[in-house]
């Protein structure tokens, strides 16, 4: 008998089971083809956290609501019959050396155990828990050709945990004949440990008259497994609980102190209802034994102690944290706010200092948090934002590019629409490295993983960013327009200012005594000169600092004269000049810089008036200007009209001023310029309002009136201008536009979004139109990291992040205000 036995578990080994057909099979079901079998992710052996690292894409592992960790699925769907595996960790032959990590390995007969506890020798499989009851379980254990696998036993959805269930294939592998008629459900692992100690790890002696294990009394809290032994520990139950009525299928052994209100006949009157036998109080119950625990640990510790088997806590000692304690939660908000490397929880100081304000929290790895509470968190808000992103009618992209290190340059992407109420909004897509100087090919990948990712590949029109052939090409292989960033036009035309020799040398002369007056004290007494000159050596090289660093330069110029090595001055009557000239020619630049950072959003329609102001008044020779002075507006004035140059560009930034309130009369353009700017307006608000799934608001409805005879006889053949007919939508646009340039500009200070919520009823087409291009923002990051200091601070804490968090932690921090 026991040779059958074996064989039939040597040829059990070999097959699969089919959960559509119900049946066996070897290799390949003859219905339903070869079985997915989903891998785990490749990671190194003996790798830190190899576990959590191994987990395939579209899993989470997050602390379960009972404690303890376990595995959620994010895709939207996992397949029935697909299997997961096979299960790693170390060899082990004694069970003594098992833990709730293990399975048991049937071979030849005899057995040995596959045990996970070392997270960096073991799987991701280690996470998923077990059922607590038949009903919630969603995968089966198995064994397969010597190793352990699980299988999804149904369909399993979009943020359902994994719970694996202890079934009749199992059990054979154990050994456990027990007859057909019996349900092999063992609920949660501890009971499965100690099954496990009558195992042998040599081939077992038949013992046909001897069964090591009983079926437990209807009376047991689960109906299931049972070793025989001493008797259960006799706890102080209230009296006449002993009528309460258990459930007869229940696995979990919390049912020892719980039951249901019954009749005269042991039949379960309300099944929402549990009663604590240890206390007298009512439960709510709702098939799962999540409430039976928590209630237990933190009412009667000491009897569920005695259940578990688990010491004693010391007298007074407080009940655990509640699963994902706050500080957890908080650690990963400070790392997400603050920009910070994941490393910084594993360093000594950050440790004591939670210490001390939550004295025996122990800060979780860097690892852990990547790989769970902050991974959930990205893919949540991912599956949040490509929600909104794709119900977008009309949005704009912008483009980010910035270095990472010498070798590596990321390209962080970002939203930009208008929503419903006229708000500018802005959503991170993401952050995908390319080279340092992007190719077509690279940028057109970027974008083109943005448009179909994200599905805005027809809601999207335009893309801020880079300025070159390269975006050009990229956003025209998606029908869409690139425009120049004003931030960079600004950084370059100051740039070519800074260049000019004269200005140059001025400035490393400038450089030489800052650094012969600093190093040595008492060459430079007064506080406010030694900051001037710490300031200039600091931040000298960045173009939104040089205009304010000349103008305080200048103002210390008396001090700064007396100043230089052997008493003779270090700076030239020419180089005052050259630095006069340089902070004369930059001070617009600088006012246009500050300009864009007055409103949260500074908009594309801000651009023409700025630009024109520049182009034609501030950066245009003067009468009085020097030779030096005349250069520099040059050199200022040919970079600017050299990134705006194109008709295609000119023709958006006119499109957008035409749509602001405050520039909507474009006196700024010459009288055929405007023109051609209102017929492409009224085209364009044509256009949006015939797309399919816009329903722009019909005129309102003609009381019907009674036609004259002339009119019943000729009124379709003479349309009367201004007729009851309605009018085409092209008509109703022109209209629009006529009757919007026509009324009184808006103040300057008029934020133009506010004004569009207000008056957008009154121009319904042109409302639409204003959406789409005011949407669009005038620099490809934010203002405040252009032309601010904090934007230097944030570039630091970009740079300093790992590259494999660098997607994540963007993402996350960019859209930290609506996650």
């Amino acid at each position: 008998m026991q040779v059958s036995e074996d064989a039939c578990a040597q040829l059990e080994d070999e097959l699969l089971f089919c959960e559509d057909c119900r049946l066996y099979f070897r290799d390949t079901c003859p219905q339903h083809g070869v079985p997915t079998f989903i891998a785990d992710s490749p990671v190194p052996a003996r790798a830190p956290s190899r576990a959590l690292l191994s987990l395939p894409q579209g899993l989470l592992v997050k602390e379960r609501p009972q404690g303890g960790l376990g595995v959620w699925s994010a895709l939207p769907a996992l397949p029935r019959g697909c299997i997961f595996g096979p299960y790693q960790g170390e060899v082990v032959l004694e069970h003594g050396e098992c833990t709730l990590f293990s399975w048991a390995v049937r071979e030849n007969g005899s057995y040995f155990y596959i045990d996970a506890s070392d997270d960096s020798k073991s799987s991701w499989m280690r996470y998923v828990a077990c059922a607590s009851t038949e009903e919630e379980h969603n995968l089966t254990v198995f064994q397969y050709r010597g190793r352990i696998y699980y299988r999804a036993c149904q369909a399993i959805g979009a943020g359902a945990e994994l719970l694996v269930w202890i079934g009749e294939e199992y059990a054979r592998t154990l050994g456990l004949q027990l007859g057909a008629h019996f349900k092999y459900e063992f609920g949660e692992k501890e009971l499965l440990l100690k099954m496990f100690q009558d195992l042998q790890a040599k081939p077992p002696e038949p013992a046909p008259t001897a069964t090591p294990y009983l079926c437990g009394d209807l009376a047991s809290p689960g109906g299931h497994l049972r070793k025989a032994g001493p008797p259960a520990p006799a706890f102080p139950l209230l009296e006449g609980t002993q009528n309460l009525v258990g459930l007869g299928r229940a696995q979990s052994r919390y049912w020892t102190f719980f039951g249901f209100q019954g009749d005269a006949y042991g039949r379960i009157l309300d099944k929402t209802k549990i009663i604590c036998k240890l206390c007298g109080v009512r439960l709510s119950y709702s098939g799962n034994t999540t409430n039976l625990r928590q209630h237990l640990i933190y009412k009667h510790r000491q009897e569920y102690n005695q259940l578990v088997g688990a010491p004693d806590p010391p007298k007074g000692a407080l009940p655990p944290a509640a699963p994902l304690a706050r500080t957890t939660r908080a650690v990963a908000d400070f790392l997400v706010w603050d920009l910070m490397p994941l490393e910084v929880v594993e360093g000594e100081g950050f440790g004591q200092m939670l210490n001390a304000l939550d004295p025996g929290y122990k800060p979780p790895a860097a690892a852990f948090l990547a790989h769970t509470l902050l991974r959930e968190r990205h893919l949540q808000g991912q599956a949040k934002v490509m929600a909104l992103a794709r119900g977008l009618p009309h949005c704009a992209l912008s483009l980010d590019l910035w270095p990472h290190s010498p070798s590596l340059s990321y390209l962080t992407l970002t939203l930009h629409y208008v929503d419903d109420t006229f708000e500018a909004c802005a959503r991170v897509l993401g952050s995908r490295p390319v080279p340092e100087e992007p190719t077509p090919e690279s940028l057109a990948e970027a974008l083109g993983w943005a448009a179909e990712e994200w599905g805005v590949r027809e809601s999207g029109t335009y893309a801020v960013g880079p300025h070159g052939p390269a975006a050009r090409q990229a956003a025209a292989a998606l029908g869409w327009q690139a425009l120049p960033c004003v931030g960079q036009a600004l950084g370059g035309a100051t740039e070519a200012v800074l260049a000019l020799p004269p200005i140059r040398s001025a400035l490393e002369r400038c450089r030489r005594l800052a650094v012969w007056a600093l190093a040595v004290p008492g060459r430079a007494e007064e506080p406010l000169l030694r900051a001037q000159l710490k300031r200039f050596l600091r931040d000298g090289a960045q173009w939104q600092s040089a205009h304010g660093l000349l103008h305080g330069l200048l103002e210390q110029a008396e001090a700064l004269g007396g100043l230089g090595p052997q008493e003779e001055p270090a700076l030239r009557p020419q180089d005052w000049a050259a630095l006069q000239d340089a902070a004369d020619v930059l001070k617009p630049l600088a006012v246009a810089a500050s300009t864009f950072t007055k409103d949260p959003f500074a908009g594309l329609s801000l651009v023409k008036p700025v630009l024109t102001s520049l182009l034609y008044k501030h950066l245009a020779p003067g009468e009085w200007d020097s030779e030096l002075a005349r250069a520099a507006k040059g050199a200022a004035h040919r970079e600017l009209s050299r990134r705006y140059a194109e008709p295609e560009v000119e023709r958006a930034l006119n499109l957008a001023c035409a749509l602001d309130p405050r520039f909507r009369s474009l006196d700024f353009l010459s009288p055929p310029d405007r023109v051609e700017t209102l017929r492409l307006l009224a085209l364009e608000a044509a256009r949006l309002a015939e797309v399919p799934g816009a329903s722009p608001s019909p005129p309102p409805p003609k009381q019907p009136r009674q036609d004259s005879a002339i009119e019943y006889l000729l009124g379709d053949l003479c349309s009367v201008r201004g007729g009851a007919g309605v009018a085409s939508v092209q008509q109703r646009a022109e209209q629009e536009c006529a009757s919007f340039q026509t009324a009184g500009a808006s103040s300057l200070g008029q934020e133009p979004l506010q004004w569009w919520k207000t008056h957008h009823a009154q121009y319904p087409l042109l409302a639409r139109a204003a959406r789409q291009l005011l949407c669009v923002p005038a620099t490809a990051a934010p203002t405040a990291w252009l032309f601010g200091e904090a934007g230097q601070a944030v570039y630091r804490k970009r740079a300093a992040l790992a590259p494999e968090h660098v997607d994540m932690l963007l993402f996350l921090h960019g859209n930290r205000a609506v996650l």
